[in-house]
């Protein structure tokens, strides 16, 4: 695996690649960008493919974007660092917010794409209820609370401890303008483009997935003109980490 730099739109954008053979491209979910992804991406490239995992702009190493960026930007972001790499056709995968970019570049983008794989994809977005608008207020309190605490290190422990008190270490864990990005994407629901994406599609889901219940996979399932699912019995929301083994499997019984 190696690792490389490109630059778009005025930033150096990290991303990895590894192996030879059909091109896919991984669209990482919230969180650690591209590292989480490296052991899917190690086996996929000994089973054939050339595999890119880019660090999307806020996550890994590449910088946040300087505006509040929603689905459309990096959708289109993701289209520009295709095109930087020269690649026509491609197979794409999206695991949560990756996968909700994922379903918008297969709606503006289809000609692009030979095969579509969405991992648990945080594409259906449902009317905050009050117990989540209780959780929003805590954590923007918790955040002016730790704000007057003078030491870093004191802070950032605070910070874990008030995290997993109300369950939304994402946010409270995002630097600067990745949480107004965070809370824009969450807020975009692409129940609407479904129908549009002819695309032939695999949705993987955890059986346990919280984050993403498993009854939105049969909703989108449902919803895709060509579309397959595959539930991963006992498996969570981060199927990549959790059964690293069984998704590489899945993904390239259906790419071949």
């Amino acid at each position: 695996m190696k690792e490389k730099t490109l630059r778009i739109q005025n930033r150096e954008v990290h991303y990895k690649i590894a192996g030879e053979g059909p091109a896919i491209f991984i669209l990482h979910g919230w969180g650690r960008g591209s590292d989480s992804w490296a052991e899917v991406q190690e086996k996929l490239a000994e089973a054939g493919y050339k595999v890119i995992v880019p660090d999307l702009p806020g996550f890994g190493k590449t910088s946040p974007p300087e505006t509040i960026w929603g689905v459309k930007e990096y959708a289109d972001f993701a289209m520009e660092f295709i095109k930087k790499l020269g690649a026509d056709t491609f197979f794409l995968l999206g695991h949560s917010f990756g996968g909700q970019v994922a379903v918008k570049f297969a709606a503006s983008y289809p000609e692009k794409l030979e095969k579509l794989i969405l991992c648990a994809p945080a594409a259906i977005r449902k009317e905050p209820g009050l117990k989540e608008v209780f959780i929003t207020y805590v954590a923007k309190m918790g955040n002016f609370v730790l704000f007057f605490i003078p030491i870093e290190g004191l802070r950032q422990f605070a910070r874990n401890v008030f995290a997993r008190i109300i369950g939304r270490s994402d946010y409270l864990q995002a630097p600067g303008i990745m949480r107004k990005v965070m809370q824009k994407v969450i807020r975009e629901d692409l129940s609407t483009f479904f129908s549009q994406i002819g695309t032939d599609t695999l949705f993987v889901w955890g059986e346990k997935d919280r984050p993403v219940p498993v009854e939105d996979a049969y909703v989108m399932q449902k919803s895709f003109p060509s579309s397959s699912l595959e539930i991963i019995l006992g498996a969570g929301h981060r199927i990549h980490r959790e059964v690293p083994k069984r998704l590489v499997q899945i993904i390239v019984s259906f790419l071949k």
